[in-house]
Parts: C-alpha cells; sequence; structure tokens
C-alpha cells in the first residue's frame, strides 16, 4: 500500500501523527529526519545547567584550595592568624567540592558530546549557547579585573610572590575556562578538531584537580589520620569535663570563688567524679579504646589525669591541653585560677 494509505490505517488505529510520520520517514528515507537545535528542550537544558553548575564549583572551588595553599606556603604574619594554621576545614570542604563536581563534570560533558555527535544540529541549542556566552563572560571579566588589579599593584609598588601566585591562579583557571568554550563554538561536535579540544582540556583539568587533591591530602591528612585526630579531639574534650567536674565538686559547684580554698577533698577516683558530677556527668571511657582514663591525687589540691592519644596537639590557643603522641598525663591544681 502507499503511505498516504498506511496514514490513514494507523491514525485510524489510535497511532500519533508524529509516530506515524517518523516510522515513514525511517523506513523511506536515506538518512534521519535532522532534529532541530531546540529538540529536547527540558531534558537538554537540565543536562547543560548541571554541567555549567559542576563547571562553575569546580573552578571556583580549585581556586579557593590554591588560595590556601599558597596562603600556607608563604605566610604573612600581618594578615594570618595563628589559629588557622592547624584549621584544615576550608580545605577539606573545597576538596570535597572538586571530588563531586569533576567527575560530574565529565558525565556531563560525555552526555552532551555525545548528543551533538548524534545529531550535530544541537550544537546550535539556544540553551547551550546561552550558557557558554554567559560563561565566557564570567571568564572574560575575571581576566579583566585580575590583570586591573596586578597592574594597580605594580603601581602602588605592593607585589609579592605571594600575591602574584594568587593573580597567576585566577587568571589561568579563567583564560582555560574561556579557551575551551570558546573554541568549543567554532568547531563541529563530530570533527577531529573538537575530540582533539576535548582531551586537551580533560588532561590539564585533571593535572589540576590531581595536584589540588594531593597536596589537600599532604595538608590535612589522609581520612584514617583524621580519624585518630578527632578521637584525640574527643579525648581532650573528655578530660575538660572531668576537670570542670572536679572543680565543681571541690568548690560545692562555684569554680570561681573569690578565694581559692578547696571546700570539698578532691575525688579519690573517676567513679566517684561520675557519682559526684554537679552539671554533667563526664566520660571516664577512652572512645577508641573503651579503657578508663588513669587518674591519680598528688597532694590535697592536685591531681593528674592521663590519656593515650594518637597525634601530637601544638595549637597556639590553650595551650594546656596541648599534648604528644603517646601516653601524656596533666597535672593539675585546683587552686590554680589560670587552668579553671
Amino acid at each position: 500500500m502507499d503511505h498516504a494509505t498506511i496514514r490513514m490505517l494507523l491514525l485510524s488505529s489510535g497511532w500519533k501523527e508524529r509516530d506515524v510520520a517518523q516510522a515513514l520517514s525511517a523506513e523511506g528515507l536515506d538518512m534521519p529526519v535532522p532534529v532541530p537545535p531546540d529538540a529536547g528542550g527540558a531534558r537538554d537544558a537540565f543536562f547543560h545547567l548541571i554541567s555549567f553548575a559542576a563547571l562553575y564549583t569546580l573552578v571556583i572551588s580549585s581556586i579557593a584550595l590554591f588560595f590556601q595553599y599558597i596562603e600556607r606556603l608563604f605566610p604573612d604574619p600581618a594578615t594570618d592568624y595563628s589559629y588557622s594554621i592547624n584549621n584544615f576545614s576550608g580545605i577539606r570542604w573545597g576538596m570535597a567540592a572538586v571530588l563531586v563536581s569533576f567527575p560530574l563534570l565529565l558525565w556531563m560533558s560525555k552526555i552532551i558530546q555525545g548528543e551533538m555527535r548524534k545529531h550535530p544540529e544541537k550544537s546550535w541549542s539556544g540553551v547551550r549557547r546561552w550558557l557558554t556566552y554567559i560563561t565566557l563572560f564570567v571568564a572574560a571579566c575575571a581576566m579583566m579585573g585580575d590583570v586591573i588589579t596586578l597592574i594597580f599593584s605594580l603601581l602602588e609598588g605592593e607585589l609579592s610572590l605571594r600575591f602574584l601566585l594568587k593573580v597567576l591562579t585566577v587568571f589561568v583557571s579563567a583564560g582555560l575556562t574561556f579557551t575551551y568554550y570558546f573554541l568549543a563554538l567554532k568547531t563541529s561536535p563530530a570533527s577531529a578538531a573538537s575530540k582533539q579540544l576535548n582531551v586537551s582540556f580533560l588532561t590539564m583539568t585533571s593535572v589540576i584537580v590531581a595536584i589540588a587533591i594531593v597536596w589537600g591530602l599532604v595538608l590535612s591528612g589522609s581520612p584514617a589520620a583524621q580519624r585518630l585526630r578527632r578521637f584525640d579531639e574527643k579525648r581532650i574534650e573528655h578530660l575538660r569535663v572531668i576537670h570542670q567536674e572536679i572543680l565543681n565538686i571541690v568548690f560545692n559547684g562555684q569554680p570561681y570563688p573569690p578565694d581559692a580554698s578547696p571546700q570539698q577533698p578532691l575525688p579519690s577516683s573517676l567513679e566517684e567524679v561520675v557519682a559526684k558530677a554537679v552539671y554533667q556527668r563526664p566520660e571516664i571511657f577512652d572512645p577508641e579504646t573503651g579503657m578508663p582514663y588513669e587518674y591519680r591525687v598528688v597532694n590535697s589540691t592536685t591531681y593528674e589525669f592521663c590519656a593515650t592519644f594518637s597525634t601530637v596537639r601544638n595549637d597556639q590557643y590553650d595551650i594546656q591541653w596541648n599534648h604528644p603522641a603517646g601516653r601524656y598525663c596533666f597535672t593539675r591544681d585546683v587552686t590554680d585560677m589560670k587552668v579553671r
């Protein structure tokens, strides 16, 4: 039968006009009917939005990471705070963002590139072009502002190696992003030049991400080392509470009396500290091993308690709780106002 008759019979049986047209064109044409650039609508918009969101997260997180590395490599006593030396939360947050955004960007890019190789006309999608040109605009503004800042600092005579490395970090990140997406608009997705561009961008990005992650692990330590540090922090937290409750017991709930004369004797054991606790029952067992902390009364006002630590604590503040790795004992005098 001719196509008109087949079309009429299919429509009368409940088939949709679009499905009938696609079936007849697939059977009668030697090549597929081109898909309009904006075909796919919400689906294509979803892939592109996720891809560019991952790109922005990756670039911003990478810049923030390298800024922190540069600041630690070239410290500035005039602007850096001592408490931030042992604070690696910002580095770990940046590493987490990079570890999530980079694979997501690769995955979304692979899907989008595959769609455009299969349907080259999708490279002219309005969503893709708008997001790409917005990204080019942001990258160009970042590079322009970066160069302006550099020239201004040069004229002010305030250049330093630390500052120059930060400027270079921003310029490289923005320049790499601008170059890739500018060239991606000029090349056909199915061409050899496009494949070479994608491979080059993947290689350079992978190297940058690898440096950022490895450098971060060297500074902040591995997850296993961080877990040991968390156990040590928990031990110090336990010892603080024990010490505070001993003061509460000795001074009848007033650890800051006008005079430093104890009103009650020191507890003879940690179990007695728990039994007589005034505000909070302290934890007297090691969180990792489950063994009780050591406690010994030295004299009527002095006692010591001991714990076994996995790492060294050498903070610049609250130094009375610093400790080496291994077994260490803290000696406390309840009449010493400095340790309350």
